[in-house]
């Protein structure tokens, strides 16, 4: 199961429980990727799906969810996982009144099909998970090589993100959600830059996401306005 499908499944729980759920646009969602409503009550909802990778929800994982849901003008926040919640993340949840949830990441044949959110599609045919897939999965093992001749080696790809080892020898994970938000933008058509990773990731590693992009073959590096930026590449 795929990120995307766990939202969906998690969209269909709240469904046979009386809730109209629907899964957000992945463009403008501020961190929900659920809203939910019944009985004039307003839930925001973050879906977490680690897929047996070993992460945990956390406090800033809760923090952000209670923050999302209050500027999304919900009255109730809540955070759907298939994995653990750390314990000092439960204390927080608890204190903010976030409501933590855990649904299993198995597949639903009652599953909505992906709903049809931006005005804007994506290209018939590819989804994020799809993607992530295909094509990033496989990257695990191999050394990604700049023209300057300094090197990225990809150490673990999973549902959770994307671990490397840089040339320095440093080792960071670079989480799946700034891929996502990254190819979505993508699938519609538009350029992404450096400067706009770095805008929506603070883990500073815009350099490092344009090598990894332009390792996939379904991608092009072109100048914008004078600047680097990555695009879909156009379909023979």
């Amino acid at each position: 199961m795929t990120p995307e499908e766990y939202e969906h499944l998690v969209a269909e729980v709240l469904r046979s429980e009386g809730w109209d759920a629907h899964v957000t646009p992945y463009v403008r969602d501020y961190g929900l990727d659920v809203v939910a409503e019944r009985d004039g009550r307003r839930l925001g909802v973050q879906a977490k799906m680690y897929g047996g990778a070993n992460r945990s929800i956390s406090v800033e994982t809760v923090m952000l969810t209670y923050a999302a849901a209050a500027y999304a003008d919900c009255g109730e926040a809540m955070i759907v996982t298939d994995s653990r919640v750390l314990d000092d993340a439960r204390q927080v949840a608890d204190k903010l009144r976030v409501a933590l949830r855990v649904v299993s990441a198995i597949t639903s044949p009652r599953a909505a099909p992906p709903e049809a959110c931006d005005p804007k599609p994506a290209r018939a045919g590819l989804s994020f998970g799809e993607i992530w897939d295909t094509h990033f999965v496989p990257l695990a093992g191999r050394v990604l090589i700049r023209p300057n001749g300094t090197t990225n080696e990809i150490l673990k790809v999973d549902h959770a993100g994307l671990v490397r080892r840089t040339s320095n020898g440093r080792t960071q994970t670079i989480k799946i959600e700034i891929f996502r938000w990254t190819i979505e933008k993508l699938l519609r058509g538009e350029a992404v830059s450096r400067d706009e990773i770095n805008q929506h990731y603070p883990g500073r590693a815009s350099s490092g996401i344009a090598l990894i992009l332009s390792a996939i073959p379904i991608f092009d590096t072109v100048n914008v306005a004078g600047k680097r930026a990555v695009r879909l590449r156009a379909p023979l």
